[in-house]
């Protein structure tokens, strides 16, 4: 293999290890609700998006392309507005796969970058419109979370440096969140429903990565439950967490998700998720005892890593 070739494919494989696994990563919002000339897009943003290990994250950059261009490429031929990203002009990209393709790629090293510094989704989905600088804005003075106030104080820091008038978009985020759906919430029943699946991965073995009964970790077992009742979780454990409204400890029900971080020494995102159960309790895939069980979360060792919980 010439070592041109081989160097890309040692960059891909450190993206792929930057935005993949369990607990700490983010994965998506939810699937987008585009009109028919986004959709004629996904098979190129499927192929690119594969390219470059992001695979998981298709719908977010269809909803992405709905934002900036509504995929019209007769009106808006760079349908991802990404021109700027390669260092030209703004609409100096004249076509739509090679603006999906750097688009992509764009989206990818601001992922990659986001999770080195350990920031939310929502901050790599408004650096998408600022620049790559409010992840490292938002790592630096807003504790690794976007806001709408957070992106305002940047917008207003760029206009005051550059002389702007406008700079970006500062609800960028809710732009794209409005092109993506999320699930109806629980219905009565479900909880049910969740607990007999539950029954099911008692005693399937830990598995940092996996998502089956042969193995699986911490999100996809919260993931896999919560699909048995019609619900879509994001595949991770700090993803799962930007995805809910999160809810006080005198709100928390059964059914609803608890959050911890550190887990694994590993900075303060979100690193480990289970499902509350009541009295103080929960379901989870556990990589202390090795299997999916039951657990109180009352411990010493738990609650000093407690973040919260969510609801879907």
């Amino acid at each position: 293999m010439k070592k041109g070739k081989l160097k890309v494919l040692l960059c891909l494989l450190l993206f792929s290890l930057l935005l993949s696994g369990c607990e700490g990563d983010y994965g998506y919002y939810g699937k987008a609700d585009i009109p028919p000339l986004v959709e004629q897009w996904r098979e190129e943003v499927e192929f690119y998006a594969d390219m470059y290990g992001i695979a998981e994250y298709v719908d977010v950059l269809l909803a992405i392309i709905a934002q900036e261009s509504g995929g019209d490429a007769e009106k808006t031929p760079d349908i991802m507005q990404c021109s700027a990203s390669a260092g030209l002009p703004a609409n100096s990209i004249t076509e739509p796969v090679e603006s999906i393709r750097q688009g992509v790629w764009y989206f990818s090293s601001l992922l990659a970058a986001g999770t080195g510094k350990g920031v939310d989704m929502d901050s790599v989905i408004q650096a998408y419109n600022f620049g790559g600088g409010y992840i490292d804005y938002i790592e630096a003075e807003r504790d690794g979370h976007h806001s709408e106030a957070a992106a305002r104080e940047f917008s207003s820091r760029m206009c005051a440096q550059h002389g702007y008038s406008v700079y970006g978009d500062v609800l960028y985020v809710e732009h794209v969140r409005s092109w993506l759906s999320g699930s109806d919430g629980m219905g009565e029943g479900d909880y049910d429903t969740m607990l007999a699946c539950m029954q099911e991965y008692l005693g399937v073995p830990y598995l940092y990565g996996g998502s089956g009964k042969y193995g699986i970790d911490c999100s996809a077992l919260t993931q896999k439950i919560f699909k048995s009742v019609g619900i879509t979780l994001p595949r991770t454990a700090q993803s799962q967490y930007d995805f809910v409204t999160h809810i006080s400890d005198a709100e928390a029900e059964p059914g609803d998700l608890v959050f911890f971080e550190g887990t694994y020494e590993s900075g303060t995102y979100i690193t480990h998720v289970g499902i509350y159960v009541g009295n103080g309790r929960m379901f989870h895939a556990s990589s202390g005892k090795g299997y999916c069980c039951y657990s109180s979360i009352n411990t010493a060792y738990y609650q000093n890593h407690l973040v919260g919980f969510g609801r879907p």
